[in-house]
């Protein structure tokens, strides 16, 4: 009953059919299986044939049900749908490859849950990356970081028109791949004084060099102090490159909620008053400049004196914008 060519791809079959058709809900039974390899792949197999299969994929733990059968799926749909959610506005993912991302992994949500997937919406233009070699370029940095090899990236960014245009080439030693704020960045040392972040979506080219990395110890400032990747991303909440410093703020106790969305817990408290906290952190100067000017109505950087003067600066810059009549 079954031709030869499909002899070896029976349990594949079965597994398509119960991956489609089944949940722990609606359980199938061998007739409802014989139907659909029939009716689907035009292929008729016996009950005792489909017995045996059953068997052997139950046995490893593919299938379960005794009155009834289902496939046991790795994820849950709820794990699905919040992997789903997670991609869909994505910045770091161009917008035609989120959109075949959800549809295979909407393939995998029991089948009277995938209509429901109609409630969460995909917006094609929600500021995705234009660079539609992201993928490839992670995986080639992936490569080079397992490897300890620098790489040679070619940097772009956008004309006025909004095209990605290619900027220059630079050579850097790669460490660490993060995501921060929907966007992928490479952690890497070019040289300069200290490691630096870079947007991955603003590199248009790898190569992966003979060449090994330096290692993050064999840096100067790090000779005597261990790097930690943790401490980094949340002292660099915009991921900008420069100087880490102590840093004290003023910040409203409604509000330090806000605070805490960007920095965290890892604060320690100077001074309580009635209606302000008076906190000490430690993170980047670039960063802190321009999350107090986001936040200004909220919050007041009270150390160091530089920060307060470079605000100063940059406030009296937009004031004298926003004087003049239009």
């Amino acid at each position: 009953m079954v031709d030869l060519r499909d002899k070896m791809l029976i349990d594949i079959y079965i597994m398509e059919v119960l991956m489609n058709h089944s949940s722990f809900a609606n359980r199938l039974y061998q007739k409802d299986i014989i139907d659909y390899l029939d009716r689907e792949y035009n292929l008729r197999v016996s009950r005792n044939t489909l017995a045996g299969y059953v068997s052997e994929l139950r046995e490893h733990g593919y299938i379960a049900g005794e009155r009834g059968i289902y496939c046991v799926r790795r994820f849950t749909n709820i794990e699905i749908k919040i992997l789903i959610n997670s991609i869909m506005y994505s910045k770091a993912i161009p917008g035609n490859d989120i959109k075949k991302i959800a549809d295979k992994l909407n393939d995998m949500l029991e089948p009277q849950e995938r209509s429901r997937l109609r409630n969460t919406y995909f917006i094609n233009n929600a500021n995705h990356t234009d660079n539609e070699k992201v993928c490839e370029i992670v995986e080639a940095i992936d490569k080079a970081i397992e490897k300890r090899k620098k790489i040679e990236i070619t940097t772009c960014g956008y004309d006025i028109r909004g095209n990605l245009t290619e900027k220059g080439k630079r050579t850097v030693n790669p460490y660490y791949i993060v995501l921060e704020k929907s966007r992928y960045y490479l952690i890497c040392f070019s040289g300069r004084e200290d490691i630096e972040p870079r947007r991955i979506d603003r590199i248009s080219e790898v190569k992966i060099l003979d060449e090994k990395r330096l290692e993050i110890n064999q840096i100067e400032k790090y000779k005597n102090q261990a790097f930690s990747i943790d401490k980094y991303m949340k002292e660099s909440v915009y991921m900008y490159s420069g100087a880490n410093e102590r840093v004290t703020l003023k910040i409203k106790k409604d509000n330090i909620g806000d605070f805490i969305d960007w920095y965290g817990k890892e604060y320690s408290i100077v001074e309580m008053e009635d209606e302000n906290v008076t906190v000490s952190i430690r993170a980047n100067v670039n960063a802190v400049y321009f999350w107090a000017l986001q936040y200004g109505r909220i919050a007041e950087v009270i150390r160091p004196a530089a920060l307060r003067d470079m605000i100063r600066e940059g406030l009296q810059e937009m004031l004298l914008k926003y004087e003049k009549k239009t």
